[in-house]
């Protein structure tokens, strides 16, 4: 069901509302009980059908210097939940809510403006107008630009398998807290679906399009946040050491982040640190077996010498 706002002009004070106090305002009427936002995995890593499946980086990977616009793009997903997934709202609503203005002159649909045009650019939104309103509304995830449908979360569809962003993101102001680096490893966690995994900046540049460096600095940010803990080592096997094998390290999101775990996971966990299923993205190239007792190795992957 599209959103709109429902205020008359003529009561209103010249104080606006401040960011967070717009950003409650909307989720509130988002009228999602669980207060999760379901979110394609295609977003961060996308695939295409074929004799061989091909994984290539979702659009995330084109939002890596556009934080604002992600943290627009990421509150519109939130609070259209229903109908035709459209939102219509006034520019000043959404300049508040981005953070990227609060005059209430009428020049806030500038620089929001730029902002929806990056993601429509991507082929994430589109928009039109309603007198003064502007009404968003939100397409596939991958940047196909075809319409919205809502996730089933089928494993026989790799493209309908999605994870969830709980409201307790903006609740705890981690959108404002939080740097690009982490948003970026944050979403790519998630959308493993497991209850522990690696993150590996060498191989995860190309899974994602994102930089060794930026995956770094995001790991750091987000166990600095104590969003992420590192949780195990794991032996896996790979051709890039004189012994054919590696170690990594596993992480794992504290609650309530933690709440994209598949049924497999659920159901069989039993703290052996099992290399993520077919069903994780990425996890197709490296073969690994569980781990003995490592000490620590910090938070990449390191190589036997």
């Amino acid at each position: 069901m599209t959103r709109r706002s429902t205020f008359r002009p003529g009561s209103a004070s010249e104080v606006p509302l401040t960011q967070d106090q717009t950003i409650k305002w909307l989720l509130d009427r988002s009228q999602r009980t669980n207060r999760t936002v379901p979110i394609r995995r295609a977003f961060v890593q996308d695939t295409e059908d074929g004799p061989i499946l091909q994984q290539k980086p979702g659009p995330l990977s084109q939002l890596m210097r556009h934080e604002r616009a992600l943290d627009l793009l990421l509150l519109m997903y939130a609070v259209t939940s229903g109908g035709d997934f459209g939102v219509t709202e006034r520019a000043e609503t959404w300049g508040r809510a981005s953070g990227v203005s609060f005059k209430i002159d009428g020049s806030a649909s500038a620089p929001v403006s730029r902002l929806w045009r990056k993601l429509e650019d991507l082929q994430l939104i589109e928009r039109s107008f309603e007198g003064r309103f502007l009404k968003v509304t939100k397409l596939l995830e991958d940047g196909s630009g075809k319409a919205y449908t809502r996730p089933t979360g089928s494993e026989n569809s790799r493209k309908d398998v999605y994870f969830q962003l709980p409201y307790q993101y903006w609740d705890n102001e981690l959108h404002k807290k939080l740097r690009m680096p982490a948003k970026a490893v944050m979403l790519i966690g998630m959308s493993m679906r497991k209850a522990k995994f690696p993150i590996v900046p060498e191989t995860y540049e190309k899974w994602y399009g994102i930089s060794q460096a930026t995956l770094r600095r995001g790991i750091d940010q987000l166990v600095e946040a104590q969003l992420l803990d590192e949780v195990d080592q794991e032996v896996f096997v790979t051709g890039e050491t004189a012994t054919g094998l590696g170690t990594r390290t596993l992480y794992a999101f504290r609650p309530p982040y933690h709440l994209n775990v598949n049924k497999a996971d659920r159901d069989g966990a039993d703290g052996t640190g099992e290399q993520p299923s077919s069903d994780s993205p990425g996890a197709q190239p490296i073969f690994s077996q569980p781990s003995p007792v490592f000490p620590a190795l910090g938070g990449f992957a390191r190589r036997p010498k």
